[in-house]
């Protein structure tokens, strides 16, 4: 793709639909991620906020936008010299020539601009910042939104803040031209990579060796990189979903879970192939074919107007059906099929992986997801995903990744 289809009139778009869906007055406030200690003075490698970049372009930490009807400003921070000298200093033109706004304010003097309007309207629409730690997932937030909600009730105690990530996440689901050029960029690499690496999966001896050889062809074929961390999981392994070690010994009669993605201008892909190490036994065959006929089945339902709900629903009575047949369940109950089908089918895919959106919302033309069946069965040593990207139309449905067939 061309990177230059991201120019400012892209973000100017995204940011005139952000607030024609708002209450147009209420200012609006969105931060920069900030960069995270890895160790001593050196930092995590840098990943902004989606919704940020989605808005702006720019991909510096701690930038602050601040929208106000037409009215839009940047607030950049001021690095000391001793920062400046290794890092530079921000480059206020560029933050111009990405983001199309030409008003861009330095630390001082843009939160005394912010102070001013935030104590006029009392009311700021922002990014409700999640949990310091996310139990759910076991790890810690990027503190940039929470330190922006608290210098801001610092200086106007009675603010009003207004929670705008469902109606972001909900531009996000439709994508645009470049996004939909971007995500296909990044899936042509991703299926052309995986390609290359099942045809001489027999040469691999480790599960590191096949994800040298995926992060080589992503950045040999252009892309930024991963998405998101590679899995590469042979045997029982496969069972554990985000078995990202990718570090055991590969040994013949095993089936190999590569679930992977490449990213292009932050925007991800998301395949999965399972492949033998040696010639399958049949009881490997059946569990594929069963896992490759639930696909098929799912990739029929989609299509405009269906709820991922029902859709869902739906899968896992097929995928029950199949689990029946194989002698690993006696009836159809949930309990039963999460057992060996313990995740769900479909996710959004855009800026993140696992993308923004509302689930209960109806699939529209323009939205990009993932189909991924599974099954799991951890006593026998085997572990079966086939994941495809398809983008919804107006007539159904179109593969993305179709150029690279889910084969044992």
């Amino acid at each position: 793709m061309n990177k230059s289809d991201f120019d400012s009139n892209f973000f100017k778009t995204n940011r005139v639909n952000l607030r024609d869906r708002l209450n147009r007055d209420d200012p609006i406030v969105v931060t920069a991620n900030g960069l995270i200690q890895m160790g001593a003075d050196s930092s995590y490698p840098f990943v902004q906020d989606a919704n940020f970049w989605y808005l702006t372009g720019i991909n510096d930490p701690d930038i602050i936008l601040v929208m106000d009807g037409d009215r839009e400003f940047l607030i950049a921070p001021t690095r000391e010299a001793t920062r400046a000298t290794f890092d530079g200093q921000i480059d206020q033109s560029s933050l111009t020539n990405l983001s199309g706004i030409g008003d861009v304010l330095n630390e001082v003097s843009g939160w005394k601009r912010l102070d001013a309007l935030a104590e006029k309207t009392k009311r700021l629409a922002t990014l409700a910042p999640a949990p310091s730690f996310i139990e759910q997932y076991g790890m810690y937030a990027n503190p940039a939104r929470s330190r922006l909600i608290d210098r801001i009730k610092r200086h106007v105690e009675d603010m009003n803040l207004i929670d705008i990530r469902p109606e972001i996440a909900r531009l996000r689901m439709i994508k645009l031209a470049p996004e939909l050029e971007a995500i296909k960029t990044a899936i042509d690499i991703t299926t052309a990579t995986l390609k290359e690496i099942m045809t001489g999966i027999a040469s691999y001896n480790y599960e590191y060796q096949i994800e040298a050889d995926i992060s080589r062809g992503f950045r040999f074929r252009g892309s930024d990189g991963h998405a998101f961390d590679p899995i590469v999981a042979g045997g029982k392994r496969a069972c554990t979903l985000h078995n990202t070690s990718n570090n055991a010994a590969l040994q013949p009669g095993e089936l190999i879970v590569m679930d992977v993605g490449a990213a292009v201008m932050g925007y991800a892909a998301d395949i999965t192939r399972t492949v033998a190490m040696s010639i399958p036994n049949q009881r490997q065959q059946d569990i594929f074919q069963a896992v490759k006929s639930a696909q098929a089945y799912a990739i029929t339902l989609i299509k405009p107007g269906i709820r991922l709900k029902s859709y869902e629903d739906k899968v896992m009575r097929f995928i029950g059906s199949e689990l029946k047949a194989l002698g690993l369940i006696k009836n159809l109950k949930e309990a039963e099929v999460r057992r060996y089908f313990p995740h769900a089918t479909s996710h959004f895919i855009g800026l993140n992986v696992h993308d923004v959106g509302d689930y209960q919302m109806p699939l529209k033309p323009g939205m990009v997801l993932t189909v991924e069946p599974g099954i799991y069965i951890p006593e026998e040593g085997i572990g079966v995903r086939i994941e495809d990207d398809v983008l919804v139309t107006a007539d159904g449905v179109q593969s993305l990744s179709a150029s690279l067939p889910a084969k044992l």
